[in-house]
């Protein structure tokens, strides 16, 4: 079973092969698609609808959950994961930094 971090890896791969989103909302239903995706064919962990709470993973990789999105006045959205902060622009644009370090661990233009 690959672990969390393949997992990750391939989720980046996937988005990155994706045609670019040409707005904030395409670019998030293309990450929430990549992600369910990876998670249902690598990860042996059903998903639970609703996810569980941040504080209590079950392993499984969900997308951001609304409580921890924000959609700013210009048309970007601002979503926070367990791991990572995610900045997407409203043309598309997508940049995910990890919490920890703030480096950038994926970048992808908008159409």
């Amino acid at each position: 079973m690959p672990t969390l971090r393949e997992r990750l890896e391939e989720f980046f791969r996937r988005l990155g092969n994706l045609p670019s989103a040409s707005s904030a909302d395409e670019a998030m239903a293309q990450m929430a698609a990549a992600l369910e995706e990876v998670e249902d064919e690598l990860s042996g962990i059903p998903k639970k609808t609703p996810p569980p709470p941040p504080n209590m993973p079950d392993g499984r990789m969900y997308p951001p959950l609304s409580d921890f999105t924000m959609r700013n006045p210009d048309g970007s959205i601002t979503a926070k994961t367990r791991g990572h902060i995610i900045q997407v622009g409203a043309d598309g644009s997508i940049i995910i930094r990890s919490k920890r370090t703030g480096a950038v661990d994926f970048a992808k233009r908008g159409a």
